[in-house]
């Protein structure tokens, strides 16, 4: 069959309109999926210390508190500045509910120390510590708690459920076993407790928050870094990557 030179022209001229129709939306989805995966400028910190009195119940706050700046991610930002508010009102106003029930009103003030840590800071992950060291009226002892929040910057969310730090599930089932003995290694009584971390420079921030049934059920908090050399082999390859990276640049 001959194609005459008119219909040949019209051929190509289509061809060519949604060939063109084809690459932009080729590009346009191309750059849906740059979006999403894009990794975020590395964020900075700026720090502000609060101290709060409240002379009719002898109560002194005083907390350290971080704001994280990412220049391109204004929504991230806000939800990690958000989340980190929140977990320092919690302790706030869990320290303040519990002076008012059980401190003894003798004159004394009681006392709370927040101090925020950002244990790694990278374009991939934020980890934060919190350590809240409360002292009672009446009390001679200090009680001291660290609990610690990760964000996920290339997810854009706050992990909630931090095993996704290891390679999967069952693996970091192993890899609690052996952070919790090392932080009761040392530890006499017959402790029930909670195992919380973050990663950090050289490994992990880790504690364990609970109850000592030896001791009338009396509460305890230990904290303790666990070095590279005891997850390593559990960590997923990013998570390790960024620890080693960061611990890499701090030493130059």
């Amino acid at each position: 069959m001959i194609i005459s030179r008119k219909n040949l022209i019209i051929a190509i001229i289509t061809i060519s309109i949604f060939g063109g129709l084809f690459y932009l939306s080729t590009k346009r989805d191309n750059e849906i999926i740059v979006e999403k995966n894009v990794i975020a400028s590395q964020p900075t910190v700026i720090w502000q210390k609060i101290s709060i009195t409240e002379e009719a119940n002898n109560i002194s706050v005083t907390m350290t508190v971080p704001r994280i700046i990412i220049r391109r991610n204004y929504d991230l930002k806000t939800e990690i500045n958000k989340a980190i508010t929140r977990r320092i009102e919690y302790l706030k106003n869990d320290f303040i509910s519990d002076v008012r029930m059980a401190a003894e009103d003798n004159g004394e003030t009681s006392t709370l120390n927040i101090d925020t840590e950002v244990l790694l800071i990278t374009p991939r992950l934020i980890s934060l510590a919190f350590t809240a060291t409360e002292h009672f009226a009446g009390s001679q002892y200090k009680y001291l708690e660290q609990t610690f929040l990760v964000f996920d910057l290339t997810k854009g969310k706050m992990l909630i459920e931090k095993y996704e730090l290891f390679r999967d599930i069952s693996v970091w089932a192993r890899a609690a076993e052996v952070i919790k003995t090392s932080l009761l290694s040392s530890y006499q009584g017959e402790p029930n407790c909670d195992l919380l971390f973050a990663p950090k420079h050289n490994g992990l921030a880790a504690s364990c928050i609970g109850v000592d049934w030896s001791r009338k059920g009396k509460h305890f908090s230990i904290k303790e870094d666990i070095p590279l050399s005891l997850v390593q082999e559990f960590l997923a390859p990013s998570v390790l990557s960024d620890i080693i990276q960061q611990a890499a640049t701090d030493e130059q």
